[in-house]
């Protein structure tokens, strides 16, 4: 089979001079593909319908499509614009706050100025505090005082710390009878009576013993109750009472017939005899339970002169009494069998009180001789009390001073605002430093880019040491 070879296709208007060939014998054959005139025409025409079809259908399915970005567009769109603008916006407000906040609001001035001073003093200077007085005398150096007494009193009970033995004798009363002469018997203090089984008792003072009296030629006997103790502590001697049949008799009458005439009886027991160990109040115990209590009184005083003396008064140190102790008292003595006791103590201190504001107007009227004009009083003065000499009767006191005394210049702080307002930092050194009695001066400007002084004298601080 022979191959064929297409040699080419050539234009309508060159095929007219053109004519077909065949070639024969050899392996491939060239052939000449003529195109019709009318075919190539309607080729084209039916090319742009064909095209105009596809593009309606695409255009047809695209308006049909509805994109699930298509509701967020508008309001993307809105959003940038509105990032826009604030962008715009925000810089230019950061601008106007910070010039605002830094060129209006928060400017300053700091002026610290030290005024000339100067010294004046007042050596054993004598002030009179009178609590008589109602209002100062400078000129007889005399100014009010107050005098305060505050008494107290108080009352605890304590315990005895020692121990004592509680060796107490018996006592009662011994009915003396005389029945051996008319004549009276003295028996003088210690006086023995004897029991029948040796107790003995004394007599505790002196006594005379009546004589017996007579009846028909016979003797009628006397008596007289006299008070005894037993001859020693314990509760042996606490005997009962003792008739005809139990006598006292006297040993010192032994061997007399007075023996027999005189004798004793009791028609009530011996009591009160005893022995054992008991609380016993010492001598340490006293002290220190009056200590004790004066302490307290002191701490009480101490509080009144604090809480009840206004806060206005001065108090300086002696003018104030000590605790003078008006009572101080036990119920028990050293020795004696308690276990308890109470110590009671009263007391008082005076205190003469005055206006520090009333000593210092007296000094810096003394003071005002020696002031120049243009200086004032800066500070309080200070003041050394070098002799207090207080009549807690009389209620004055007498003080011996030593007072310095600091003034400064006078330095109108309005006026040099006003001269220094809206001053450039040249000119501002210049005001300053052409300023009476300054000594020295110091100006800052917030903040620190500022080149001139606030126009607004409220935003001058002037501090003036």
């Amino acid at each position: 089979m022979k191959k064929k070879k297409v040699i080419d296709i050539y234009p309508p208007h060159t095929l007219e001079k053109t004519k077909p060939s065949l070639i024969v014998g050899k392996k491939e054959e060239s052939v000449l593909i003529k195109i019709e005139p009318k075919l190539k025409k309607r080729m084209v025409e039916e090319e742009p319908e064909r095209i105009r079809s596809e593009e309606d259908k695409i255009i047809a399915e695209l308006s049909s499509y509805e994109s699930p970005l298509a509701k967020e567009l508008p309001r993307l769109a809105k959003l940038s614009l509105k990032t826009k603008l604030l962008g715009i916006i925000i810089p230019i407000i950061c601008i106007g706050l910070f010039y605002y906040l830094g060129f209006v609001v928060l400017t300053k001035a700091e002026i610290d100025i030290t005024a000339k001073k100067l010294n004046l003093s007042l050596d054993n200077f004598e002030v009179l505090i009178d609590k008589n007085v109602s209002e100062s005398n400078y000129s007889q150096k005399v100014i009010p005082g107050n005098l305060f007494v505050f008494p107290e009193s108080y009352e605890q009970e304590f315990q005895s710390t020692g121990q004592g033995k509680d060796e107490v004798r018996a006592k009662g009363v011994i009915t003396i009878i005389n029945n051996y002469s008319t004549s009276p018997q003295i028996l003088v203090a210690t006086t023995r009576f004897e029991t029948a089984d040796g107790k003995i008792f004394r007599l505790d003072s002196r006594v005379v013993i009546p004589g017996a009296g007579s009846k028909d030629g016979k003797l009628q006997p006397s008596s007289i109750d006299v008070n005894v103790t037993a001859d020693k502590p314990g509760p042996d001697y606490n005997i009962p009472a003792c008739t005809d049949s139990c006598k006292f008799t006297i040993p010192g009458f032994k061997g007399t017939d007075k023996f027999e005439g005189f004798y004793g009886i009791s028609s009530k027991p011996m009591t009160g005899g005893s022995l054992g160990s008991m609380p016993m109040v010492t001598a340490d115990d006293l002290k220190n339970a009056e200590n004790t209590i004066l302490e307290v009184i002191n701490q009480k005083i101490s509080e009144d002169v604090q809480t009840k003396i206004p806060s206005t008064l001065a108090i300086i140190d002696g003018a104030k009494s000590g605790v003078k102790i008006e009572k101080l008292t036990s119920d028990v003595s050293i020795g004696d069998f308690r276990q308890t006791f109470k110590v009671t103590a009263a007391g008082e201190v005076s205190v003469i009180a005055f206006r520090n504001e009333d000593l210092i107007n007296l000094v810096q009227n003394q003071f005002n001789a020696q002031k120049p004009d243009k200086y004032d009083y800066c500070q309080n003065p200070t003041i050394e009390y070098l002799k207090v000499d207080p009549d807690f009767k009389t209620g004055s006191l007498k003080l011996t001073l030593s007072v310095k005394q600091i003034i400064c210049f006078h330095l109108n702080t309005d006026e040099i605002k006003s001269s220094i307002a809206g001053k450039n930092q040249q000119e501002l050194t210049v005001v300053l430093n052409s300023l009476d009695g300054v000594e020295q001066v110091k100006a800052k400007l917030f903040p620190f880019w500022l080149k001139s002084v606030p126009k607004n004298l409220n935003k001058i601080n002037i501090k003036i040491d």
